[in-house]
């Protein structure tokens, strides 16, 4: 698996014909960002949750653990309604929004803020139970194209350098797949050229798609869609969490493997991605009474290891590795009673927990630091190899709600600050304070 994810990398990078005046802004950017530590070079953060799909930066040069009590926002951007967070490739962010009537891609230069294109079409999601509208999704970027997946489940790829609309498909429409509670949330995953969907159609529950015609290649299930993305096992399998099955997918025909039940009946959702926790092995998480899986997959089986319902359930926070700890979010955003927790998989034990720690996002920099966006900007920075809660440092963003995915580059961390009355948001970028070369 490791190897496969090494390989595939290369795809999602991309090279950019860079003006002189955007080379000189990144130029001054680097000079400004090392007063307080080394500058990174740029490390691709191209679809939900960073390359791998687990929360992990590749980034080397460790942050730093002297922070000031409010980080500097390096530029921030309007954007208009949505919950999904950005993409990286290159020396440009890539995020999806709505404005009236239409949802649009909008490219911004990483190193000013300076809106590049936007790419827009028809929007036509009605929002019910999150007044947010917008879309969900973090794009995926691969190939030079970015697929995006709109809250009413229209599927669209744009060119990322020209911002040309390649193909469109209205999915949702054309499977019968209801919206669910909170529209279409399910990033695609694109493996080679096939795109995979967790779409909930009743014609199609999870639907593989030509990356550069936008044709359907298969379809499989006719179970409901959930939030939490596919994830490849290799160039010939993903994992895909439904709403209430996980089920083990052959990419090639779309021929379901194996599947065990995951998820509850009721007002609940599957949010939580799965991640990888050793050899074969990959953590499921989810709450209202779902609790936590840990599956040996090896295709075409897939085996329970563990289940249990005291462990880990995060509503919707995907938990991150740390050498042999895993790091989550244990309880819910809505009921507003959530911990955070460090978990040792093997022996089925919670390490440490800090009690009413709220929602958060988790990224893992390097190959032990992680850091921790909590739902009201609050930032802490952890030593994820730790056996108890304590904060290597704290500091804080502007007041805002921060709902959505953030993604790391070049000790810059990119995040979606939202105004929930207001039905907007902004997307800022924030460098980061990093340790000083020896």
């Amino acid at each position: 698996m490791l190897s496969y994810l090494t390989r595939s990398r290369l795809s999602f990078i991309v090279c950019h014909n860079r003006t002189r005046g955007r080379t000189i802004a990144a130029w001054l950017l680097g000079i400004l960002l090392s007063l307080s530590g080394p500058f990174l070079p740029g490390q691709d953060w191209p679809q939900l949750l960073g390359v791998h799909r687990d929360g992990s930066s590749p980034e080397h040069a460790p942050l730093a653990t002297q922070w000031p009590p409010e980080l500097e926002v390096a530029w921030q951007a309007g954007l208009g309604s949505g919950l999904g967070g950005p993409a990286i490739v290159g020396d440009r962010v890539f995020i999806l929004h709505r404005q009236e009537d239409q949802e649009l891609l909008e490219a911004t230069d990483m190193a000013s803020g300076r809106s590049l294109w936007r790419r827009d079409w028809p929007a036509s999601y009605r929002a019910s139970y999150n007044p947010d509208d917008g879309p969900r999704c973090v794009p995926t970027i691969a190939q030079g194209k970015a697929v995006c997946y709109g809250a009413a489940g229209d599927l669209s790829c744009v060119d990322i350098h020209s911002g040309e609309l390649l193909w469109h498909r209205r999915l949702r429409a054309e499977y019968a797949a209801a919206d669910g509670y909170f529209g279409a949330g399910s990033a695609p995953l694109v493996v080679k050229d096939l795109i995979v969907v967790c779409l909930g159609g009743k014609q199609a529950g999870i639907i593989g798609l030509d990356l550069h015609s936008g044709k359907t290649r298969w379809t499989a299930t006719r179970y409901d869609a959930s939030y939490a993305a596919p994830i490849a096992i290799d160039e010939h399998t993903a994992l895909v969490v439904t709403r209430l099955r996980t089920v083990l997918l052959d990419l090639r025909d779309g021929t379901v493997l194996a599947e065990i039940s995951f998820g509850s009946r009721g007002p609940t959702v599957n949010a939580a991605t799965p991640i990888a926790v050793g050899e074969g092995q990959f953590l499921m998480t989810a709450s209202y009474g779902v609790g936590s899986t840990l599956l040996h997959v090896q295709p075409p089986k897939l085996n329970e290891l563990f289940r249990g319902s005291e462990l880990l359930s995060s509503q919707y926070n995907t938990p991150v590795l740390v050498d042999r700890q895993v790091l989550g979010i244990h309880g819910r955003e809505d009921v507003g009673v959530a911990s955070l927790r460090a978990l040792d998989l093997e022996q089925r034990q919670i390490v440490w927990e800090q009690a009413d720690f709220g929602t958060a996002h988790l990224i893992r920099v390097g190959s032990h630091q992680v850091l921790v966006l909590s739902l009201d900007g609050t930032l802490t920075l952890l030593d994820g190899r730790a056996q108890k809660f304590q904060p290597l440092a704290h500091s804080r963003l502007p007041r805002g709600t921060y709902r959505a995915l953030p993604a790391l580059s070049a000790g810059r961390l990119l995040v979606r600050q939202s105004d929930d009355q207001a039905g907007s948001s902004q997307l800022l970028c924030v460098p980061l304070p990093l340790q000083a070369s020896p």
